[in-house]
């Protein structure tokens, strides 16, 4: 019978085979990150010398701890993780994470022992992460077993499962555009627990909003649960080309790029939930402009027909005489280079559009120099808090000294930002897609 994934993540109680006093160790790590992340369980250690380690009581053999613990972490030569796993399993641990490596990644041999810790599993009714994993994360109920460094961050709503360990391990002391993560786990092997299980206890997860993944090898078992869990929960994740097309209509939404996994997620963390595929779009360059409406219809969204009380407000405070759209609303050029006009321009255009009832996203295709920097905080403030429909920013070209401010600003408003057109224009339609897509499902 399958249990719940949850001891692995919010385990009360721990042993750690293999821990160490030695800094450098990966022994040594796991509990350093278990001490700054700050995990308030119990946490027992096995080792043959030391009655102490960083703190925590360390016991000669596993039948001396006094209890038993709810998850053990097994870091130890694989020559000895067979026999080690047979031992917790007497001992009446039912949940392991094995952090070892030298199995079916190696050889012949290590398959054969791999096999035999599957065997161990069913006969025993254990469940194993591993072996050659990494470890896993937990930002909201605060532990971590990873064997690289963890940083004390606070807790967001991405999860993320990985097949890689660099690319899992990573993201414990890096936080791409800021994204703040729930779990993160590699599974390693897979020899018990499989990615289309994480998938659904992710799916279920009341403090996991999307799902990111990073899949070398994509099963059939993973296209099934996508297809079956799609609909509750974005899914995100670097497809891989002879997959994709079955990815897609199983319900992924697929990344090009690794870092785009991170892009996209971040859109469905800061935005609210759009109506329809209806956009209206803000900036100074029809180059730019251009480069945005050809994304559109290729994403799924198309320009929005503006009432005319928006096209009166636009043509009023924001167009010059000579524009000849105001859907996409260019306002170049302004009476002067000066940054006061320009950010008022941004201001009533974003507001008029909000109110409009035929404009379901705004985008937002931010060109500035120093000459015509303004307040993003306060030009966008008034608006964002209102969170009546996604607010959408590409800075394409923006001066050196400008930047840093730019996005800083735009963080603040949760308006998600991107460097290029045409990968907002593609988060905005993924967003579109997944809500659509739900609603039908309702």
């Amino acid at each position: 019978m399958k249990m719940s994934l949850e001891s692995f993540f919010n385990p009360k109680s721990i042993l750690i085979l293999g821990a160490s006093g030695s800094p450098g160790k990966f022994g040594n790590q796991i509990l350093k990150n278990i001490i700054e992340i700050g995990y308030t369980g119990k946490v027992f250690l096995v080792h043959p010398d030391r009655d102490n380690i960083l703190g925590f009581p360390a016991f000669k053999t596993v039948k001396d701890i006094p209890e038993v613990p709810e998850t053990a972490i097994v870091a130890l030569s694989s020559d000895l993780v067979v026999g080690a796993v047979e031992e917790l399993a007497r001992s009446g641990v039912k949940n392991i994470i094995l952090q070892s490596s030298g199995f079916s990644e190696c050889d012949g041999w290590g398959k054969k022992k791999e096999e035999t810790l599957t065997r161990i599993a069913k006969e025993n009714n254990l469940r194993l992460i591993g072996p050659n994993t990494i470890g896993l994360i937990d930002y909201t109920h605060r532990f971590a077993t990873t064997l690289t460094p963890v940083r004390n961050f606070e807790a967001g709503e991405v999860s993320f499962i990985g097949q890689s360990g660099g690319l899992s391990g990573g993201l414990g002391w890096w936080q791409p555009n800021d994204l703040r993560f729930n779990k993160i786990v590699h599974l390693g092997n897979t020899c018990d627990v499989s990615e289309g299980e994480l998938l659904r206890f992710f799916a279920q997860d009341p403090s996991t909003r999307v799902i990111t993944a990073y899949f070398r090898r994509v099963t059939d078992e993973i296209v099934d649960v996508i297809r079956e869990v799609s609909h509750q929960k974005p899914i995100i994740l670097h497809c891989p080309e002879e997959r994709r097309e079955q990815l897609v209509r199983a319900g992924a939404i697929c990344a090009s790029l690794y870092t785009e996994i991170f892009e996209l997620a971040k859109i469905f963390i800061l935005s609210p939930k759009p109506k329809g595929n209806r956009v209206a779009i803000v900036g100074p360059s029809s180059g730019a402009i251009d480069l945005a409406v050809r994304s559109l219809e290729k994403n799924g969204l198309k320009i929005a027909d503006l009432s005319p009380n928006t096209v009166k407000i636009l043509k009023e405070k924001v167009l010059n005489e000579r524009a000849k759209t105001v859907n996409p609303v260019d306002y170049w050029p302004p009476s002067r280079l000066d940054g006061v006009e320009v950010g008022n321009k941004h201001k009533v255009a974003v507001e008029a559009l909000l109110e409009d009832e035929n404009v379901d996203a705004i985008l937002l295709v931010l060109e500035l120099m120093k000459e015509i920097e303004f307040d993003i905080e306060k030009a966008f403030k008034e608006a964002a808090e209102k969170r009546l429909k996604p607010i959408v920013a590409a800075c394409i070209q923006i001066e050196n000294d400008c930047y840093g401010r730019v996005v800083s600003g735009l963080y603040k408003l949760r308006i998600p930002v991107f460097t290029e057109v045409e990968r907002a224009v593609k988060a905005t339609g993924a967003l579109v897609r997944f809500y659509t897509r739900l609603q039908k499902d309702i």
